[in-house]
């Protein structure tokens, strides 16, 4: 029986191009939000003290019990839900825990890049990956993302709306953003656990402070004007964009007061507008409706499912209903799919031996 890309690939039409490129069937799903939960990653969490509850053996960060993942499940759940390609990351909390002990963030980070290469070149036309930084080392940084994008061949680059406490639009950050700008790089953004702890009340980080961390960096970004800097570079903030498409106007508002910097509105709408949402664990009908809306269209929609994270059953039943509870056409449906992410994955497309048209 012929695996699920091979079968996407016999449903490709041959456009009339005369470059002869092929137009991507609509129900092609490229995922731009997957975890990996590698063993390294689990111990590493144990011997940092992390709780882990004895029924179960579950580790749990950020108030949120780390999924037990392994390789052929990540592949056998792709297939289930219609998933042909995946870019994976680690989430939250990286090795944020580790900040202070520098040998050990970076032993560890490199260990988790190595592992994430290993699944790549296991399934090279299903998984790509997103690598995991040092941060706040900025030398060390740079030079992972050089051995991720030249070396291992990495889609992109992963980040955290803060890294120890230093936020997405820190200066500090500058020569991380010099080099990604420079080579036009695609960044997933995922939320991390707020510098302050106590905001969260005592309930999970991911129920809604995740969503509000997304806002605080694209916040952070506009007001040090470090995105309107580094614009060749193409970011993506998961969960539906947060809070943003419903603060979005009330943040440039504000920052056009003159206390803060007299920004244009419209300047600043754009920017936040430049951004790409991926739909995992938005795709309510408010969501998605408010996503287009914030859009003007749906050109800035992504495909997402933060699988493990997301139990299956959740994940399966979000991407069945993104459709209807959107309103979306089936050319727009082709773009929330693929489309939209090849966009900002020109490179995964050429793999895959696809020409965007």
């Amino acid at each position: 029986m012929p695996s699920l890309i091979q079968s996407s690939l016999a449903i490709l039409a041959l456009s009339s191009s005369a470059l002869g490129a092929y137009s991507i069937d609509k129900a092609f799903k490229f995922d731009v939000h997957s975890h990996v939960v590698p063993p390294i990653y689990k111990e590493a969490l144990i011997k940092a003290k992390y709780p882990v509850d004895a029924a179960t053996g579950l580790v749990f960060t950020d108030g949120f019990p780390v999924p037990d993942w392994t390789l052929a499940n990540h592949i056998a759940t792709m297939n289930t839900n219609g998933v042909n390609y995946s870019t994976i990351s680690i989430s939250a909390p990286g090795a944020n825990f580790y900040a202070g002990q520098k040998n050990k963030m970076l032993t560890l980070v490199r260990s988790l890049n190595d592992a994430m290469a290993s699944y790549t070149t296991q399934y090279p036309t299903r998984i790509g990956a997103m690598c995991i930084l040092p941060l706040p080392y900025i030398e060390a940084s740079i030079a992972e993302i050089v051995y991720c994008l030249d070396t291992l061949k990495f889609d992109g680059v992963g980040l955290y709306t803060n890294a120890d406490g230093t936020y997405l639009g820190d200066r500090a950050l500058d020569p991380v953003f010099d080099l990604l700008n420079a080579r036009g790089a695609t960044v997933f953004v995922h939320p991390s656990k707020p510098c302050s702890g106590s905001v969260s009340l005592g309930y999970p980080d991911p129920m809604i402070e995740y969503p509000f961390e997304s806002v605080r960096a694209m916040e952070n970004l506009l007001l040090t004007g470090q995105r309107s800097q580094y614009s060749n570079m193409s970011i993506i903030f998961p969960h539906g964009g947060g809070a943003l498409p419903y603060l979005a106007t009330r943040i440039a508002g504000l920052a056009s007061l003159p206390f803060m910097g007299g920004l244009s509105v419209p300047d600043s709408l754009n920017q936040f507008k430049g951004y790409l949402f991926d739909t995992a664990s938005s795709t309510s009908v408010v969501q998605l409706i408010a996503m287009k809306q914030f859009f003007g269209s749906v050109s800035g929609i992504v495909t997402g499912t933060d699988f493990p994270y997301v139990p299956q059953a959740q994940a399966a039943a979000g991407l069945a209903s993104t459709k209807a509870n959107g309103q979306f056409t089936d050319d727009e449906m082709g773009s929330i799919n693929n489309a939209n992410a090849f966009r900002v994955f020109p490179k995964v497309a050429a793999k895959l031996g696809f020409a965007i048209v």
